[in-house]
């Protein structure tokens, strides 16, 4: 049972001086539920642009994409957004906290938007489980590198989403944070039976999935 399905979906940017860039090209995906698949490529290969496109946070020229039988790449804002809470979990490279909000309030705030009475429960539970039980009430400024992308983790898989995005998720984290963040990421991955969707430069990460898709000029090889 599929999950996702990307049909023939282009994305072009301008550049300054009238430059058009084509990164996506064409491209073609389908995830089955509870899949983890990787993206690897050069950099400027279209992998961000591809995650962007698939969450719906930027819609395509062109194609379209399907999550669980909505079609994300034509439907209203309101519709997308409730489906990007409800149904999607990322994972961003530079963490993207609320900085006015502390680690548990970050964490807390989607299942808080989805209307759960027990957000503020789940979201301590997570954080102890990630070992950041000591640091609820700590801000963003106040965190480290690896802390911050636990905080991250724990708000991405909060709602149990259907689909999990990851861009570069150990990417400004060192080799010991890096692999501690990893087996967090794959073990609350397996938790709430996400599919994963997970762009890196690193060979042993993307060797961990089940699939490894390779970018090149904005197509897959």
């Amino acid at each position: 049972m599929s999950i996702l399905q990307a049909e023939n979906v282009v994305k072009t940017y301008e550049r300054p001086g009238s430059t058009t860039v084509e990164a996506l090209r064409g491209v073609n995906l389908t995830l089955a539920a509870g899949e983890f698949v990787a993206v690897t490529g050069s950099s400027g290969s279209g992998k961000s642009t591809l995650l962007t496109v698939l969450s719906g946070l930027d819609l395509p020229d062109s194609g379209r994409v399907l999550i669980a039988g909505t079609e994300v790449s034509s439907a209203p804002e309101e519709k997308l957004a409730s489906l990007r809470n409800q149904k999607i979990g990322f994972i961003f490279q530079d963490f993207h906290l609320v900085p006015s909000l502390n680690a548990w309030e970050n964490v807390a705030f989607p299942a808080e938007l989805a209307g759960k009475a027990e957000a503020r429960a789940q979201a301590r539970a997570l954080l102890e489980r990630v070992g950041l039980g000591q640091r609820l009430a700590s801000f963003p400024h106040q965190l480290s590198g690896g802390e911050k992308q636990r905080v991250a983790l724990c708000r991405a898989v909060i709602n149990r989403p259907a689909l999990l995005f990851a861009d570069e998720p150990t990417g400004n984290l060192d080799t010991r944070n890096g692999q501690e963040v990893v087996e967090l990421l794959l073990e609350l991955k397996a938790e709430s039976g996400s599919t994963l969707l997970l762009v890196t430069h690193s060979e042993a990460l993307a060797g961990l999935a089940g699939r490894v898709l390779v970018m090149s000029d904005g197509r897959f090889l």
